[in-house]
């Protein structure tokens, strides 16, 4: 069988059928799906599975457009488990609260935008903290990665708060910045994206819509975040943006779109593998385009699907740009795959 007589409209629904089944029964009871650390070259018997609500918070995303009961389950249990892991103020951080280096990583706002957006889609309600992020912002309006104390004034009571308390877990904060790639005063392109996307456009939100732009116009995608390291995370961060109508960013909308399209290879993949490919058809969905580009990336996506249901695993983000850790899944890659066939046959 051929790749176009397999990327048929019956062949992709059950290509999709299986990955949701696969993804049912790979879901954790608390709700969490499993997402590894792991070197590369990838080796599976040296992955360490690395608790964090992050992963279950993207893969709640990508599942949230389906129209499957079961996807919809999957999305209410991964949102009970991110409202398990709140902390006070509407808070979260990298590392679950079993995890023995929870206390060692101060709260993110990545980890909050993406975790808040799902309790808002699954109807769950949690604390304001709308104005805790937006105080935790440079003087230029960039948004900061961490909550950490700071010199300036606090424009927060809940975000002095949440940072006082990080005062007083100073020495493992100290180690934290020794012996990782971070550093207390981060401002990453990604984070940016998605802190935007859950916030929405404002005045107050403007610096950060301009400092993305400015990323993409002067080429450095791969290099304005430390943890997503491919430029297809930033590009489909950014789409989602210009999906829910950030009208902002419509003068990079070209650009995204002609690099994206200038990346695809001759097996059809985008990209440097399957992630970037699955990343790659979501953005260009997102942006509304139609092209023979995006047609031979869906035939990729379908072509690689496993018998369990599952895409390989494959690092989505990393622990910094030296790239000595990634972490990821087939969960992962799975989610973000059926995604990308879900909005197609959506679109």
């Amino acid at each position: 069988m051929t790749a176009e007589t397999m990327n048929t409209p019956a062949n992709r629904t059950q290509v999709i059928d299986v990955a949701v089944k696969y993804l049912a029964s790979r879901q954790l009871p608390s709700g969490e799906f499993a997402s590894y650390r792991f070197k590369e070259p990838y080796v599976e018997s040296e992955r360490e599975f690395d608790s964090s609500p992050f992963p279950s918070a993207l893969i709640a995303y990508c599942l949230h457009f389906s129209r499957s009961p079961e996807a919809k389950l999957m999305v209410g249990k991964v949102a009970h488990f991110l409202a398990s892991e709140m902390e006070n103020g509407g808070v979260w951080r990298y590392w679950t609260a079993q995890h023995k280096f929870h206390r060692n990583i101060p709260p993110d706002l990545d980890d909050i935008a993406c975790a808040s957006t799902i309790l808002q889609i699954a109807g769950i309600n949690f604390p304001d903290n709308r104005k805790l992020l937006l105080a935790n912002r440079s003087p230029k309006g960039l948004f900061y990665t961490w909550i950490v104390p700071r010199v300036a004034v606090p424009q927060s009571f809940a975000n002095f708060k949440v940072a006082l308390q990080e005062a007083f877990n100073f020495v493992a904060l100290f180690y934290f910045w020794k012996l990782t790639e971070s550093e207390p005063d981060d401002v990453d392109g990604v984070v940016n994206a998605n802190i935007l996307y859950y916030l929405g456009e404002s005045a107050a939100t403007q610096s950060a819509i301009t400092y993305l732009i400015n990323i993409v116009i002067e080429g450095k995608e791969e290099t304005c975040d430390k943890w997503h390291l491919s430029r297809f995370n930033l590009y489909y961060a950014l789409s989602r943006n210009i999906f829910a109508k950030l009208n902002g960013f419509k003068s990079i909308r070209e650009i995204i779109i002609e690099r994206t399209l200038l990346a695809a290879n001759s097996d059809g993949t985008i990209g440097a593998h399957l992630l970037d490919t699955a990343l790659a058809v979501c953005t260009l969905i997102n942006l509304g385009v139609s092209a023979p580009e995006l047609d031979r990336a869906v035939e990729a996506i379908v072509i690689t699907q496993a018998e369990s249901g599952a895409w390989p695993i494959l690092p989505l983000y990393y622990g910094g740009p030296k790239k000595y850790y990634g972490w990821g899944s087939e969960e992962l890659t799975t989610a973000f795959c059926l995604e990308a066939l879900v909005r197609y046959e959506q679109a």
